[in-house]
């Protein structure tokens, strides 16, 4: 006999969400809760003080970003953003919030009660855990990692196959091929590095996508991929990924690193010469790492810690 309880989005407010659209500045209020108050930020695990009398409340729970590759032909790959969840939940004394990947590094998964959101994927075409998306692929390994399927239930975007493969949509979408967009979604794939062209943006959503690297064994401009654009849900402005680095040289070994994803709480950061820009706090994938003249691996960016918002 089928289940007649199954686990839905919870109000019309995220009804018309699509994660296919690239354009999500329309957007006011895709999770946020009618008539409630934002009472309490959570970015740690640990005990939660909820006061007498209060027996449910509403949570937005965002996972933590991916951290982003550096390749071995200085062109690393963008992080998955870390996946979202929202709805009613019994009030509960305690709680986890998934930390950012650090470089190469899956995201940390975040939960209140029974709302639960994965991790962004790290390294590169690698995939993501429960609403999280895929990291891009690179020269070397060059499909884009899948995105996976939400609290929800919504499935994740499928592997991008291929160089030069924008990342599917879905709920956690797929990362881009080798020098490909990442997917957008409610979690953006992340981009794809490269050593001919510039590296692939982040995708966009609730949350972004780390951007791609890229090198060249010419000696013209690299640029890296900007970070996908997430949302901001206190503010309802958009979260806006970090841009990437524009470099030239004498050496072919130099690789320009890419920005940040924007999270549901903070912008993305740009990278920063061969650094990787860091993913924004909420859930933001991070950056490429690029590599510098002696062909130097510089740092890649740290995926967004993940947050808990509660309202009642």
């Amino acid at each position: 006999m089928a289940n007649p309880i199954k686990r839905r989005e919870s109000g019309s407010q995220v009804s018309s969400w699509n994660p296919t659209a690239s354009n999500i500045s329309t957007y006011t209020s895709l999770v946020n809760p009618y008539g409630l108050t934002l009472r309490k930020t959570i970015l740690s695990t640990g005990t939660v003080a909820i006061p007498d009398g209060v027996t449910f409340v509403y949570a937005i729970v965002a996972g933590g970003g991916g951290g982003g590759s550096t390749g071995t032909n200085f062109n690393g790959a963008g992080a998955g953003a870390g996946g979202i969840a929202w709805g009613f939940t019994l009030a509960v004394p305690t709680c986890v919030v998934g930390a950012g990947g650090a470089a190469s590094t899956a995201g940390g998964y975040t939960r209140y009660g029974n709302i639960m959101a994965g991790g962004g994927a790290g390294a590169y075409s690698a995939a993501g855990f429960m609403g999280g998306a895929g990291s891009g692929g690179l020269v070397g390994s060059v499909n884009g990692g899948a995105g996976s399927t939400n609290y929800f239930g919504i499935p994740g975007g499928a592997t991008a196959t291929g160089a030069g493969t924008v990342g599917n949509p879905g709920s956690g979408a797929g990362g881009g091929g080798q020098g490909a967009v990442g997917g957008n979604g409610i979690s953006g794939g992340g981009g794809g590095g490269t050593t001919s062209g510039p590296g692939g943006k982040g995708g966009n959503g609730l949350v972004g996508g780390g951007g791609g690297g890229c090198s060249s064994s010419s000696f013209g401009p690299r640029t890296g991929g900007n970070g996908g654009s997430g949302f901001n849900i206190v503010t309802g402005t958009i979260s806006l990924g970090g841009n990437g680095t524009i470099t030239t040289g004498s050496s072919s070994q130099a690789g320009a690193a890419a920005g940040g994803g924007g999270g549901i709480a903070e912008n993305g950061l740009p990278s920063i010469g061969k650094n990787g820009g860091n993913g924004g706090l909420g859930g933001g994938g991070g950056g490429a790492g690029g590599s510098d003249s002696s062909g130097t691996n510089g740092v890649s960016g740290v995926g967004g810690a993940g947050i808990i918002l509660l309202y009642w």
